[in-house]
Parts: C-alpha cells; sequence; structure tokens
C-alpha cells in the first residue's frame, strides 16, 4: 500500500511472467468520491496504459489513509545521566523483634509468608506504639499499610477489659478510592484472626446506605472507608459514635488532597474533635498518622493542621529537607516510546501481543488511560479484534460498585490479563503478578507517573513499565529528570515487529517480504485496518470511539501549567489522534469537536432519526470526579 498524498490512496496489485507484467492499481480520487481502476501493461521494458474502468464502491464510511506517510519525525534524544535517590526496600530487623505480639509474629509467618521487616516499617512502628504522631513518607509498595496496622492492633489488643463492639469505633482510616479501602479492610481481616473481639468496617460509595447502617449498629471497632461515605455517615447515622477514636489515620495523603477532599477531611476532623476532650478519651489519647509516598507543600499544609508534634520518618537516604525528589524501586526498569500519532493504537496493539502472548512467563499488564471513555472503547476494541493475545478487564469509576469490587478481585487473583484502568487504579492497590505497566495517556504530573508505576515491583519484586510518548512530549523526559528520573529508550520498530507473527488476515495480501511473513508496514497496516473495519460495522464501537476521542481531547486540554510545555493543546494533528482511535471521520464531524452530522443514507444509521444522536449525558459529566463518594446529590431546601 502506498499513498502519494492525504488525499489519494493507491493499491498496487502486479502480476508477472518472464515477458511482461501487468500492473493494476487502483486510485481514490476524494474530488469525485470513487475509485478508479488503471492497468498498466510492461512488456519488453516499455509501458502501456491498457485504460480507466470503474472499480465497485467501497461500502465504508471514510477513506483508509496510510500509517506511515506524513507523520511527524522522531527526534534524537540525550538525557542526563541522572542517578536516583536510594532507598532499601527490606531492612534487617525481623518482626518477633520489633515489640509486637507473639500472636501476631505468628501470624504474620504462617499466614502471610512475612518475617522481615522493610524500611519504613522499621522506622515506623517503634515510633507509632510509643504514642506519638508522625508523618511518614516512603516509596510506594514499600509496607507503609502493615507500618501503621500493626501498632494499631498492638495498642487496641492489650486494653483492658477487652474492647467489645458496643465501645464504639477506636480506629478510623481515611483512603481515596474504594478499591484501595477494600484492600486495607482486608488486610485488617487477616491481622485480627489472633483477636477476635477487634472487628473490621468498612464504608464505601456505591453501598446501599442500610446494610452500612446495620453493620455499624452491630458496632465496629477499626474503621476503614473513603471520605464522602464516611463524612455521610457522621453526619446521618447516630449509630456511627466518633467520640473515642484513639488512632485517625490518612492513607495516601497527597492523593486525598488533589481529589479534592481536604474539605471532607477537615469536617471529618471536626466531627472528631467535637465530641472529644481528655474526659471522653480518659488516659489514652489520639494518634493522628499521615502517609504518603510524596510530600508536597498540601501534604506539609494538612499535617500542621491535624497532626500534634509529629515525628518525620523518610525511609530514603536524603535529607527530610529535601522533598522535590521522587523515588522508584530499585528493581522497576523504566521505558519510553516516541510513536507518532497515526500509529499509537497498533503499537500499543503489538506491546500487548509481545508481553502478554510472545514473552514466556510475562503475568499481568495495566494500561493507564486518561478518561472512562476511552477505557471503555480500548478494551472492547481489543476484545473484539486481539481475541488471541490477553484476556481484557477493565476498571474505572462510572462503573457500578459491585463491577469495581468483582473485577479488583478477579484481577488479582487471575494468573495473567490485562488490566485498562483510569486513574483510580494508581494509589495503594497491590495486585500480585503484575509485571508491566503502560501508560498510553502520559500522566499530568512526575507525582502522578512515580504513583502509576509503583503498582509493579512492589515489596522488592521486579516490575518493568512503558511510557508512551508523541515526538511533541518530548519536554516531560526532562520533567522527569529534575525529579532524578530517567528512562530507557524503546523504539517504535522494536514494538511493530511483534505484528509479524500475528495472524491477521490480509497483512501477506497488502505486502510480503521475501522471508519472514509480511512486513512491519504491511502487518501494522492490516492490523489498524481491521481495527477500523471493526469500528465501522459495529455502531456501538463506533460511538465508543468517538467518546473515548471527544474526552481525550478535552482532558488533553486541561492538563495543569506545569505540565502545558510538554502537553501542549496546539501541537495536535486532531486527525491523526482521530485516526488512533480507528475512526475515519475527519474531526470537525465526530460530535463534540463540531456538530455531528447526520446520514440518512449510511447504513449503520439506517434505523435513527436524527433527535437520537442527542448526546444522551451533559458535557459536565465529564467535569465529575470518578473517585466521588457515590452518593446521590441532596436537594437544596427551598426559600420561603
Amino acid at each position: 500500500m502506498t499513498q502519494t498524498s492525504d488525499d489519494v490512496l493507491l493499491l498496487n496489485v502486479t502480476t508477472s511472467s518472464k515477458k511482461k507484467s501487468v500492473n493494476e492499481i487502483k486510485t481514490y480520487e476524494p474530488g469525485i468520491k470513487k475509485f478508479k481502476k488503471k492497468t498498466i501493461v510492461t512488456k519488453n521494458n516499455d509501458e502501456f496504459e491498457v485504460g480507466y474502468s470503474k472499480a465497485k464502491k467501497s461500502h465504508n464510511k471514510g477513506r483508509a489513509t496510510s500509517l506511515f506517510a506524513h507523520n511527524p519525525e522522531i527526534p534524537e534524544v540525550t538525557l542526563k545521566d541522572v542517578k536516583g535517590i536510594a532507598e532499601p526496600v527490606f531492612s534487617k530487623k525481623l518482626f518477633k523483634n520489633i515489640g509486637i505480639h507473639s500472636f501476631i509474629v505468628s501470624n504474620l509467618e504462617q499466614n502471610l509468608n512475612i518475617t522481615k521487616t522493610t524500611t519504613v516499617q522499621e522506622l515506623s512502628i517503634p515510633v507509632l506504639l510509643s504514642g506519638k504522631d508522625a508523618l511518614i513518607r516512603s516509596q510506594t509498595g514499600s509496607g507503609k499499610t502493615l507500618a501503621y496496622a500493626l501498632p494499631i492492633i498492638e495498642s487496641l489488643q492489650k486494653i483492658r477489659p477487652k474492647i467489645s463492639r458496643s465501645d464504639g469505633v477506636k480506629a478510623l482510616i481515611v483512603v481515596p478510592t474504594r478499591e484501595l479501602a477494600l484492600q486495607t479492610y482486608e488486610c485488617f481481616l487477616k491481622l485480627v484472626k489472633s483477636f477476635t473481639w477487634l472487628v473490621p468496617g468498612l464504608l464505601v460509595g456505591g453501598e446501599k446506605r442500610k446494610s452500612e447502617k446495620a453493620r455499624l449498629r452491630k458496632g465496629v471497632t477499626i474503621l476503614i472507608g473513603t471520605p464522602g461515605r464516611l463524612l455521610d455517615h457522621a453526619n446521618h447515622t447516630k449509630s456511627l459514635n466518633l467520640n473515642f477514636i484513639q488512632w485517625f489515620v490518612l492513607d495516601e495523603a497527597d492523593r486525598l488532597l488533589d481529589m479534592g477532599y481536604e474539605k471532607d477531611v477537615a469536617s471529618l476532623i471536626s466531627c472528631i474533635e467535637s465530641g472529644q476532650d481528655e474526659n471522653t478519651l480518659g488516659e489514652f489519647h489520639r494518634q493522628t498518622v499521615l502517609l504518603s509516598a510524596t510530600l508536597t507543600p498540601k501534604v506539609e499544609e494538612l499535617a500542621g493542621l491535624t497532626l500534634n508534634n509529629p515525628t518525620r520518618i523518610d525511609a530514603s537516604s536524603k535529607n527530610d529537607e529535601d522533598v522535590s525528589h521522587l523515588i522508584i524501586p530499585n528493581s522497576l526498569k523504566q521505558y519510553y516510546v516516541i510513536t507518532p500519532p497515526k500509529l499509537r493504537l497498533v503499537t500499543l496493539a503489538a506491546v500487548i501481543h509481545w508481553k502478554c502472548q510472545i514473552e514466556q512467563g510475562c503475568g499481568k499488564m495495566l494500561i493507564f488511560m486518561a478518561t472512562q471513555d476511552m477505557v471503555d472503547f480500548h478494551t472492547d476494541l481489543f476484545s473484539t479484534v486481539l481475541t488471541d493475545s490477553a484476556e481484557y478487564f477493565k476498571l474505572h469509576g462510572s462503573m457500578t460498585q459491585d463491577e469495581r469490587t468483582q473485577i479488583f478481585k478477579t484481577f488479582r487473583d487471575a494468573s495473567s490479563g490485562v488490566l485498562l484502568c483510569t486513574d483510580v487504579a494508581a494509589r495503594g492497590l497491590d495486585l500480585p503478578r503484575v509485571d508491566w505497566i503502560v501508560q498510553y495517556t502520559a500522566p499530568t504530573t512526575p507525582s502522578d507517573y512515580v504513583h502509576r508505576v509503583g503498582r509493579t515491583a512492589r515489596v522488592g519484586h521486579k516490575g518493568s513499565a512503558l511510557l508512551f510518548l508523541a515526538p511533541s512530549e518530548l519536554v516531560f523526559l526532562n520533567l522527569l529528570e529534575e525529579k532524578l528520573i530517567k528512562l530507557d529508550a524503546e523504539s517504535v520498530d522494536s514494538c511493530l515487529q511483534n505484528l509479524r507473527v500475528l495472524e491477521i488476515e490480509g497483512a501477506e495480501d497488502i505486502q510480503r517480504a521475501r522471508t519472514g511473513g509480511p512486513t512491519i508496514e504491511a502487518a501494522a497496516t492490516a492490523l489498524q485496518l481491521k481495527f477500523e473495519t471493526a469500528v465501522l460495522d459495529q455502531k456501538k464501537l463506533h460511538d465508543q470511539a468517538a467518546k473515548g476521542y471527544i474526552s481525550w481531547v478535552r482532558f488533553y486540554a486541561s492538563y495543569p501549567k506545569e505540565s502545558r510545555e510538554a502537553f501542549n493543546f496546539q501541537n495536535l494533528h486532531l486527525g491523526h489522534y482521530a485516526k488512533s482511535f480507528a475512526l475515519r471521520d475527519p474531526p470537525s464531524s465526530i460530535g463534540g469537536i463540531g456538530k455531528p452530522k447526520f446520514n440518512k443514507h449510511d447504513r449503520r444509521f439506517k434505523d435513527k432519526t436524527p433527535k437520537e444522536f442527542k448526546p444522551k449525558r451533559k458535557a459536565s459529566h465529564l467535569n465529575i470526579s470518578e473517585f466521588d463518594s457515590g452518593l446521590s446529590p441532596r436537594k437544596k431546601k427551598k426559600k420561603d
């Protein structure tokens, strides 16, 4: 397949013999919107034009354009030789030597196969057992949950007479996402097996309030939840008593603030403090713990408001004053690939097939995308076209709580698979056997990059990460450099060559190399055509592609000011990016970018009326956080 310009597509079919060769050229000319066929006969080195004849009209809407023509040049990248901050994950200390109950130690050894502490656990547990507030910073995947969970259980099980359910909540743990809340809750369930009078509880958005209230009436000792749902019950559920809380934990504090939960957290603190005084707590006082993988100015400000003369704990080798650098596990290999926009979709497909099918022993892969609509579209597209490469899962905030919980548990227990997700899965989740993190959409900040790649290479295990960048986005590599993060280059060709072994119908018809199957260009083009055909033939998939494209454009235009130099909306070729969504429609005709065009003769929409093409959701839906509490908005009282 060749292309002489953006407007003319040439398909060459050549037959030859010893004396002559016949070359048929099908030419699509947009001026007359038809294919023409021209036959050239070459005999004795002389060419004879046989003539034009009308070819059959294409049944597909739009025109196929070349993947490899008119792409921007991929510049050479020169990066500094930066050295990251060293932060050892494990220490030499054993749990049996840090002053916790022998039952807890035996439970860790027998049921969780844990004997040695991590560095952050060694530094944090003695401080928390001494009764001090703490501000804890450690790299993602270093075991911060156990760093505060073990001191909580140790202190509560010591209380005599023993705590009962009727004594109310003794420990309140606030986390940013429902999946992290579920994971933390399950961790506490395992840790309290030897102390059955300590009862963990869970409150997250999406659950029925009635069933949650019933659990609260029975009594909960250790309560884990997301801010919105916790605050709702604190204000409206009488059986939730926060007057006797002795532990208050804010896990992933920076993410809580980034997601706009600052007011909810402040309101929770007010609810706790309004019912507490020295007489209420008796001989005990409330300990507050803030944990984060990064110490941002907002976290420091929150620490000043909530912590009382805290001990600062940092597991890295850097001084506590220097919080500008980010820390990546030493066992993580990091790569980037510079991909022209038109090649993004087939390159991602090639990476999935490469890592999940060709390479042996690869476990699971997480693919981060910018929006929920992108996740929906790519999951359905790959499930339709790349059926042999992997099993696909999806996770984002608009799914029902039952769906999110089921997917989270299924993918966590699976031995392999690909999870396409938004940043709802970027914080705190511990998913076993995740070998690859692919960031298909670049993160908004270097800090978000660290949290995404932190889903692999956890607690000393090995892992790899791949970042997709367009040629216009290379400045982001410099932003990572400033944080002492260095990535190695991976070429587009090394990714795409894995498509040559993928059986794609039509790849050999487009072009075949002399040996070794179809060329890279032929294989990639055939796969792209397969994607585009699937989108053209299935109205649902076409609608998903359009929604995904629109949501991505709006997301790209909303990058924060500090990242705008790397992700400048003015540098985008919207037509090329539309092709990365397998769309042949020009950007002006895709709903939301321009007014959607309705063609009553289009076979995909023959049973539809123009009225049915109006968007079912308002554009404001795209601005609603996917991390919201799941509560329906309360009706405002009318003024008399």
